[in-house]
């Protein structure tokens, strides 16, 4: 049975804490790039070119310097949280738009004469959004930076060490940038999923019999007090039973724990499999289990508690020279009862069957 677990609290885990300052450092310098390029598009040589360049020239450090004082906001906002640099659709339409406005501002530098400096913070901005893909940021990077050479080489311009520096510095810093990311990110994340499959191990180890693999006395009793407060509440019918292996003590005397826990394993196997998905089983205490079955009507589960019993019968140990067999007592919620009356009334029911035989069924 699929139950919510109880009072489960999972563990505050600061995914990416140590990505998250040195891209935030990462990010200001960018911011204060972004200005100081902002503020050179209004010397005198960018505002003696054609009025929508400098439009352009002007628009795309303001919108780069918004967008990572955005982020970096948003990351303080979040400091603690989970959170990533993601690569869903939309960023990757953002990171396309990014490439193709700053190829397109530096290509029309280029053709006016203006050295192409946004290069430089675009480039990284983009290598921020695509670090999770190096090998594409690799080739788009060096193929935007090759065509705005070639545009100049084309143009006639004499390719300066200034010009040279800037394309070179551009493509070096984004692919940089994405790989301080790449290696901030990608160990948080195993880091994070370490966490989370030990939080899942201590969860099993606080809530399974390690032996059996089913569910311990503690769980069951915190799932019985939903079980019984939704049967209470919509008045549907629900039923205990409570098993115990017959001379189990017999095993481990004469054949050993060994031996003896091998019964236990091979008999809780044969019970989950004999009960239905909505039924709920657990090892109780030593060769005991109980289950809980709910929307179960008598005949349902007298059925099911005789193919438990059958079951358990037809097993053959090869290390038990005798067959082991198990009895069971059946309870039925009634009118008045409690969680602890009903599983005393169903553990009344199991020492009858040990008292007339053992290997039978009793209750209802």
């Amino acid at each position: 049975m699929k139950v919510a677990l109880p009072a489960r609290s999972a563990a505050t885990v600061k995914a990416y804490a140590s990505m998250s300052t040195g891209t935030i450092k990462t990010l200001g310098m960018v911011f204060v790039a972004a200005v100081l390029i902002g503020l050179r598009a209004l010397s005198p040589q960018a505002i003696a070119i054609d009025r929508s360049l400098s439009l352009l020239r002007i628009l795309l450090p303001v919108l780069l310097a918004l967008g990572s004082l955005a982020f970096m906001v948003r990351s303080l906002l979040n400091r603690g949280k989970r959170h990533t640099l993601g690569a869903s659709s939309r960023s990757r339409r953002i990171a396309a738009g990014t490439y193709l406005f700053t190829f397109a501002v530096c290509a029309l530098d280029v053709l006016a004469g203006v050295t192409p400096y946004l290069l430089v913070p675009g480039l990284v901005v983009y290598g921020f959004m695509v670090w999770d893909r190096p090998g594409f940021l690799v080739l788009s990077v060096l193929t935007s930076v090759a065509a705005i050479f070639q545009i100049a080489v084309l143009r006639g311009e004499v390719v300066t060490i200034e010009f040279a520096s800037v394309l070179a510095f551009g493509a070096m810093l984004s692919i940089f940038g994405a790989r301080v990311v790449r290696n901030s990110v990608l160990p948080s994340e195993e880091r994070l999923r370490n966490l989370e499959a030990e939080n899942e191990e201590l969860w099993s180890l606080s809530y399974r019999d390690t032996l059996t693999g089913l569910y311990n006395r503690r769980y069951i009793q915190q799932v019985a007090v939903h079980m019984f407060s939704r049967a209470i509440r919509y008045k549907e019918p629900l039923h205990v039973l409570m098993l115990d292996i017959d001379h189990f003590k017999k095993v481990n005397d004469k054949l050993g724990h060994v031996v003896g826990d091998e019964v236990l394993s091979v008999v809780a196997r044969t019970i989950q499999r004999a009960i239905r998905t909505s039924d709920t089983v657990a090892r109780y205490g030593g060769e005991e289990f109980i289950v809980y079955m709910v929307k179960s009507n008598p005949e349902i589960t007298q059925f099911i508690a005789n193919r438990i019993r059958d079951g358990v019968a037809a097993v053959r140990f090869p290390g038990v020279p005798w067959s082991v067999t198990i009895s069971i007592g059946v309870a039925g919620l009634q009118e008045g009862d409690s969680i602890e009356s009903l599983v005393e009334r169903a553990d009344q029911y199991l020492y009858m069957s040990k008292h007339h035989g053992r290997n039978r069924v009793s209750g209802f």
